[in-house]
């Protein structure tokens, strides 16, 4: 019997290990076989490849779905509870990204390439403020201006596709939209945002190469990019304006209930509805409003939260009156949380970061900051943007809470680290999960209190007006996209329970209305963080560790909810495990 028991015993485990050898194959195969996918549609010449910029038909669009399609099905087969943990994350993050460019396509979402802030286009320029130091990182420069009217021409097809598919964005929300592609239709190349990298001659190019480079420049500008622009700015006054749809929800869309759902899905990586979101949004609101009524209470002032609000948009006091000054104070705040980052945080990234103002072409439309990463392998740093357009609307206030988000703690330190994760598959160091990521940033504005920020009480003011705006959000996106709202029962919600400038109001309910259920993510995301540190906080009780815990968060990348809840669980596990030090 004991023999009998020991071969049954035997053959188990040797299935067990097929099976899991099998599986392991699998993984193996599919992540080799997109990062083979992905080299081969970036094509392998950036110098002298007619796509610099990808390939962007019809055709392109159908291909990459079905490539996604057959891997997702790979994945789909595998039984992951016999993966190891590190596996079961690797395959939830594949499935969770192939699942996006499934949808996305199934959707036709790449016939909308535009949001009221962004387009295929707007990252263009950032080419020119590219630090190019040689004969060969020059020529890469000229190819991909040379590749720009062909870029433009494809997606244009595409956009005419979805205006008459009833697939585009509403006129209301592109209001400034014009500064994206205007602001590059200029009189001379040299006034061009492309022609910087041919200033100031690089050392290791010599005076004929430099002249010769100069010279292509000169003509890829004048040639290629200003008659893009150009071609750009009479589609949006000539055609799209007077064609695009009127309606503001994703509602409106084709299968436009259904494809919201999916989106409330994939940026809260849950299971939730939009009623349940909305209802979240609702708690939230009030929740905020007994906070900040307690600042009212403390600096004695004599009225409704609402009457705080117009005190505060209208008394100068709170307004920069120069650029500089803006800069300096978000350098300032920047910097004394630097030094703070040890109390929270055992490991910090090598990368560093600057604070710059958000460039002009951008700025009418862009919100009051945003974190712009570069490549850990790159000459670049990070850089914390600072929008100093219609300086009037850029409040002082919520400047600490601005800079706790957007650089450290929040989205620099996180990107950073997650580029320096050397044990994770490549993929996975280039992902960026929404929940995850702006979740996290919302939960460094809160980490702002631990960190001896908020001291001002108009400062904490502004750190619950932007945790408000977040949760207003919840209310708003789905409101917009799932019930109907007009625009200006969005701005009437968004103005009323927030301290945030009408312009930056106005910006912000556009941005919603071109970017279905994005604006989800950050709440969302922060909740279940900050759930998760109660729960171990309860559980450890003295074992727990804020900076070990803060690590662990931030060990895996960006990763969906449930993943985070399963290593928080793990952690939990081997911490009550561990025996003491004797």
């Amino acid at each position: 019997m004991k023999k009998y028991f020991f071969l049954s015993w035997l053959c188990l485990y040797a299935s067990s290990a097929f099976s899991q050898a099998v599986q392991n194959t699998v993984i193996k195969t599919v992540l080799e076989e997109m990062k083979a996918f992905n080299k081969q549609e970036s094509d392998s010449d950036p110098a002298n490849s007619p796509y610099p910029f990808g390939k962007n038909r019809e055709e392109d669009f159908l291909r990459r779905y079905q490539f996604h399609k057959k891997e997702y099905d790979k994945l789909n087969s595998l039984d992951v509870n016999s993966l190891t943990f590190d596996d079961q994350i690797n395959v939830a993050l594949l499935k969770y990204s192939l699942n996006d460019e499934i949808i996305s396509y199934e959707y036709k979402e790449y016939l909308n390439p535009i949001l009221a802030d962004a387009g295929f286009h707007t990252g263009l320029p950032g080419m020119g403020s590219g630090n190019y130091s040689t004969k060969k990182e020059f020529e890469r420069y000229l190819n991909s201006l040379k590749g720009i009217p062909l870029f433009v021409d494809e997606n244009l097809v595409l956009m005419r596709k979805g205006l008459a598919s009833g697939i585009s964005q509403p006129s209301v929300a592109l209001k400034g939209y014009e500064a994206t592609y205007n602001s590059q239709i200029v009189d001379s190349y040299e006034k061009s945002a492309f022609w910087k990298p041919f200033i100031q001659k690089p050392a290791a190019i010599t005076d004929t190469e430099w002249k010769q480079l100069q010279a292509e420049g000169k003509k890829q500008i004048e040639q290629s990019v200003i008659p893009s622009y150009q071609k750009i700015s009479d589609f949006f006054e000539k055609e799209y304006h007077p064609k695009t749809r009127t309606t503001l929800g994703a509602s409106h869309f084709p299968n436009g209930k259904k494809f919201y759902a999916e989106k409330v899905k994939h940026y809260t990586t849950t299971n939730m509805t939009p009623d349940e979101v909305y209802t979240i949004g609702l708690k939230e609101v009030e929740r905020i409003k007994k906070e900040m009524q307690q600042v009212l209470d403390e600096v004695k002032f004599k009225g409704s939260i609402k009457d705080f609000i117009n005190y505060l948009r209208n008394d100068p006091k709170f307004y920069p009156t120069t650029g500089e000054q803006l800069l300096k104070e978000a350098s300032f705040i920047a910097k004394k949380i630097d030094g703070k980052l040890p109390l929270l945080f055992g490991k910090l990234p090598r990368q560093p970061y600057g604070v710059v103002q958000v460039p002009d072409y951008l700025a009418p439309t862009y919100t009051a900051g945003r974190y712009s990463g570069a490549n850990i392998k790159s000459k670049n740093a990070g850089n914390y943007w600072v929008n100093l357009y219609n300086l009037p609307s850029r409040t002082l206030y919520t400047l600490e809470a601005l800079t706790l988000h957007e650089a450290v703690p929040g989205h620099h330190l996180q990107i950073a680290l997650t580029q320096e994760l050397d044990n994770l598959p490549e993929f996975r160091r280039n992902l960026y999960v929404n929940a995850y990521g702006e979740g996290w940033g919302l939960y460094g504005e809160f980490l702002g209190y631990e960190l001896g920020l908020y001291k001002d009480p108009y400062s904490l003011f502004g750190r619950l007006t932007y945790e408000m705006w977040r949760a207003c959000r919840l209310v708003i996106d789905v409101g917009i996209h799932d019930k109907d709202w007009t625009r200006d029962q969005a701005v009437s919600f968004l103005a009323d329970n927030t301290a945030l400038s009408l312009h930056e109001v106005n910006t912000e309910i556009n941005r919603y209305i071109s970017w279905p259920g994005q604006a989800l993510a950050y709440k969302i995301g922060e909740i279940t963080i900050k759930t998760q540190r109660k729960k171990a906080e309860t559980l450890l009780k003295d074992k727990f560790d804020v900076r070990a815990f803060h690590d662990l968060v931030l060990s895996q990348g960006t990763v969906t909810m449930s993943i985070l809840e399963k290593m928080v669980d793990k952690y939990i596990e081997e911490e009550l495990n561990k025996k003491p030090k004797e």
